[in-house]
C-alpha cells in the first residue's frame, strides 16, 4: 500500500510527539525529570517533520495547504506545538508539556487519520492562492491555537490552586508550572490570540466583499466567530481595566475556549459558504 510523503512525515511527527506524551505520563507518577532532554529532542524533531509535512502538502496540491479539514487539523497541531516551543524557551519550565503535548498528539493523529482530499470547495478555489485568503485562514487557526494555550494554562492554574487549598502537597501539583507562570502564559496567549482573531475577522469581511460583493452573509460561522471574539474582548477588557487575574481569568479562558471549539466546528460543518 502506497503512503504519501505527507502521511509519512505526519506519522514520524506523531511518533516523536508520542515520546512527549510518554514523558508527560512519566511526570505524573514520578518526581524525577531526567528524561526531559530526550523528550524535548524528540518533540523538536517531530516539529521539524511536521513543518516539512506542511511544505510537502503545499507542493503536492500547488496551493496554500490550509483549505481542507485534514490540513486545518495538521496546521492547528503544528501551531500549538510552535507556541509550546516558544513558551518552553521563555519560561524554561519542564512541566509545560504535561497538558500541551497530549493535545498536540490528538490533533496530529486526527490529521493523520482524516482523508487528504484534493478537491477544494468552489468558494475557496476562487481565491485559494490569494494573499487575503492565506492571511485570513492562517491568522484564524493561529488564534485558535493561542486560545488552546490560554485554556490549558487556565486548567493548570485551577488544578494547582485547588490542590494548594486542600493542602495536598504530595500530589503532582509541584510538577506543574507555578501559578504565576500559568497566569502569565494565559495572559500572553490571550493577547496574541485576540489580536490574530481580530485580524482574521477583518480579512474575512474584506475577503467576503472581494468574492461576493457583500461584507456580512449572516452565516452561522460568522455569528459563532463574532460571539467568540466578544468573549475574548470581554476577557481582555477585564484583564486591562479590572485587573482580572488568576481564578477568574482562568475560568473565563475556559468558557472562551468552549466557544472556540464550537466556532471551529461551525466553520467546518455549519458554514454555508466556506465548504459549499
Amino acid at each position: 500500500m502506497w503512503i504519501s510523503p505527507v502521511k509519512m512525515l505526519l506519522f514520524l511527527s506523531l511518533m516523536c510527539y508520542g515520546v512527549g506524551v510518554v514523558h508527560s505520563l512519566w511526570l505524573l507518577i514520578r518526581k524525577q525529570n531526567v528524561l526531559f532532554p530526550v523528550a524535548m529532542g524528540a518533540m523538536v524533531v517531530g516539529f521539524l517533520a511536521h513543518t516539512a509535512s506542511l511544505v510537502v502538502r503545499g507542493v503536492e496540491v500547488q496551493r496554500y495547504p490550509l483549505m481542507m479539514h485534514q490540513e486545518v487539523s495538521s496546521f492547528l497541531a503544528w501551531a500549538v506545538m510552535a507556541y509550546f516551543l516558544g513558551a518552553q524557551f521563555w519560561y524554561r519550565s519542564k512541566s509545560l508539556s504535561l497538558f500541551v503535548i497530549p493535545v498536540v498528539f490528538i490533533f496530529t493523529a486526527t490529521a493523520l487519520l482524516l482523508p487528504a482530499d484534493q478537491e477544494v470547495p468552489s468558494l475557496l478555489r476562487f481565491g485559494e492562492n490569494s494573499t487575503l485568503l492565506v492571511v485570513h485562514a492562517s491568522v484564524f487557526v493561529l488564534a485558535y491555537a493561542a486560545f488552546v494555550i490560554t485554556f490549558l494554562a487556565g486548567v493548570m492554574y485551577l488544578i494547582q490552586e485547588r490542590e494548594l487549598k486542600l493542602k495536598r502537597f504530595g500530589s503532582f501539583v509541584f510538577r506543574l508550572p507555578s501559578l504565576d507562570t500559568c497566569d502569565d502564559l494565559s495572559y500572553k496567549s490571550l493577547g496574541i490570540g485576540f489580536v490574530l482573531m481580530t485580524l482574521g475577522i477583518v480579512t474575512g469581511i474584506v475577503g467576503s466583499h472581494h468574492v461576493a460583493g457583500i461584507y456580512w452573509r449572516g452565516d452561522p460561522s460568522e455569528f459563532l466567530a463574532l460571539a467568540t471574539w466578544i468573549i475574548y474582548l470581554f476577557m481582555v477588557h477585564c484583564r486591562l481595566t479590572a485587573g482580572w487575574r488568576g481564578r477568574r481569568a482562568a475560568l473565563v479562558g475556559i468558557v472562551g475556549f468552549a466557544m472556540t471549539l464550537v466556532s471551529l466546528v461551525g466553520v467546518g460543518y455549519l458554514s454555508g459558504f466556506h465548504f459549499e
